[in-house]
Parts: structure tokens; sequence; C-alpha cells
């Protein structure tokens, strides 16, 4: 018998391009799994950084509290503190994300001299608004500091095929997911999954995830391992040109219907035999237009809890 689908593990990433933390609970709120990428480093410019062009920051650890961050990196923990009466606008792929926090100056001094480059740490509080691409989403969805979605969902399935195919075992965290999907399905069936129920909570797949060059470096030595690139490309390279692996979502607050159709269309949980080619799925993206009937209002956005082991249902 097939093993349903579940959620194998949940991951977020308090602050952008830094080790991740593994949760075997986390809630969601309107920007994203809990407590993820809400703090992000800036070079002088504003704009943020990353490991695309500062790998040591994959060195950096972290822990995450309120409007607290606990930094570890090089044998050194600070812990920096937001500050509310110190506002900074960020900007993250060329979204200004006004009324952020600054820290206090130390926190910068140290961060700077241990990466080697002049950086700032700044905190994305609840009221500071940065909207979801319509064109992908529809209206009303938000995230923080996160490339562009609140969620990034992968199968295991994905993961232990791209093992077989390497011929090595790949480390998740090269992928930087949050939700990772456990059972039977085929390799990279999240390709052509619309959405996802976890209990009442429906997510609406709604954009295949490109990559750049963060996976191909090793996450405990921020160094490039030899041709993972290459190897990706080939297996993942679609007909746009660009390399995909795992789905961005987004939560639907209205559940009902989605309820109703699973007991109508006898919507599966072992997906084995739903598969379908990412680069038809390309066509096949959800559009503004598909979307606006479940536009989430921001005061009244759902806030679920999710759990390791829970049941995922497929559509």
């Amino acid at each position: 018998m097939s093993q349903a689908l579940h959620i194998a593990s949940l991951h977020h990433y308090p602050l952008k391009s830094a080790q991740g933390i593994s949760l075997t609970q986390a809630q969601m709120n309107p920007q994203g799994l809990e407590l993820d990428r809400r703090w992000v480093l800036i070079g002088d410019t504003g704009n943020f950084l990353s490991q695309r062009t500062c790998a040591a920051m994959g060195a950096i650890h972290v822990m995450a509290y309120q409007q607290e961050l606990t930094i570890t990196l090089h044998g050194q923990t600070y812990i920096a503190i937001a500050n509310p009466e110190h506002l900074i606008a960020p900007t993250v792929w060329g979204d200004i994300v006004n009324d952020c926090f600054a820290v206090q100056p130390e926190i910068n001094t140290w961060l700077s001299h241990e990466l080697g480059i002049s950086v700032r740490l700044v905190y994305c509080p609840d009221n500071a608004i940065r909207r979801v691409d319509e064109h992908y989403a529809g209206q009303g969805h938000r995230t923080a500091f996160s490339d562009g979605f609140p969620l990034l969902v992968i199968s295991q399935s994905s993961l232990d095929e791209l093992a077989r195919l390497w011929g090595a075992p790949i480390d998740y965290r090269r992928f930087r997911p949050n939700l990772i999907v456990g059972g039977a399905c085929e390799p990279f069936a999240e390709d052509s999954w619309r959405s996802i129920r976890i209990d009442n909570a429906v997510f609406d797949l709604v954009k295949p995830c490109s990559r750049c060059v963060i996976p191909s470096l090793d996450p405990d030595t921020q160094q490039q391992t030899d041709g993972f690139l290459r190897f990706l490309a080939q297996h993942r390279r679609k007909d746009d040109g660009k390399v995909y692996l795992g789905q961005n979502a987004v939560l639907r607050r209205d559940t009902a219907t989605f309820s109703l159709m699973n007991a109508d269309r006898g919507l599966i949980n072992d997906i084995g035999s739903h598969t379908q080619s990412l680069a038809e799925n390309l066509g096949l993206l959800h559009t503004k237009k598909e979307h606006e009937k479940n536009a989430p209002d921001f005061e009244h956005f759902i806030q679920p809890i999710l759990t390791v082991g829970q049941a995922i249902w497929v559509e």
C-alpha cells in the first residue's frame, strides 16, 4: 500500500540567506510561515543581500523571537533588537518595503567585519506591506523578505530522484524549502499540482520556483559544488531557459469551496498517476484573473498551524 501524502518536514529561515531551522510545528500568518524571512541584510544602497553575491552569509546561524534575532557567526554570538524608532526601507527584488526597523549600529559593524562587506540588518514588522505578484497569485497576498512568495513546497520524491541522478545524497538545504511533502508521489509531481489542502487550509501553488546559484553552494562550507549547476540544468531546465524545482505557494482564505470539490471530484492522496511536465505546466500558471475570487483580506487572514505528519490532499 502506498504511503499517504503528508508534511515530511517544515523549515523557516528567519534571516534571508542564513541557515534555516527545522520545525515540528509552525503557524502561517499573512506574511508566510511563522518568522520566515522577517530579517534581511542590505548593502549601502539599501538593496538586499543574499548568498548569490555573499556566499559567506550561509554560515550565519540564527534564532528568532518576536523582534529579536540571536546571531552566531564565526564563534561569536550577538542579539539584534529591532528598533521601531529607526525606520528603514530596504529593497527586495525591486520592491521597496517601507516602515521596516533598523537595529543597533554595533550589530551592523560586527556583521560587516565578519562578512567583509558593508551590511545593515533590517526587520520586517507585521504592518510592513510587500505585496506578492498579482499576475500569479491574484490580489491580497503578501510576503516579508522571501524572494517573492510566502511558501516554497517541494516533494521528498523530487529530492530523492535528484540524488539518484546525481549519484550521491543531496542536502535539501540547498533548495531552502519551507514544506517538504512526504509520501507516495512521482518525482517532480509538484510541477503539476494546483493546490494542496492541509486540514482546513488550502494553498494555491502559483508559480514554479526558478533556481539561481545558491543550490550549488554546500550548506556547511559555502563552497561551490563542481558540476552541480550543470547537473540541475541538464535535468530541470525548461523551454524558457530557466531551471526550476519546487512550487511557490500562497494561502487561500476561502476553504469551503475546496472542501466541496474534494468530495465531488474525488481528490486523491496518492497522486502517483497525476504527473505532467513543468514545460507544460508553465503554460498553465495561475493568473491574476483566475485567483481574484480567492483574494484574501489582510485583516481577516486565516492563520493555520501546520504540523509535521499532517495529511496533505492534492488537486
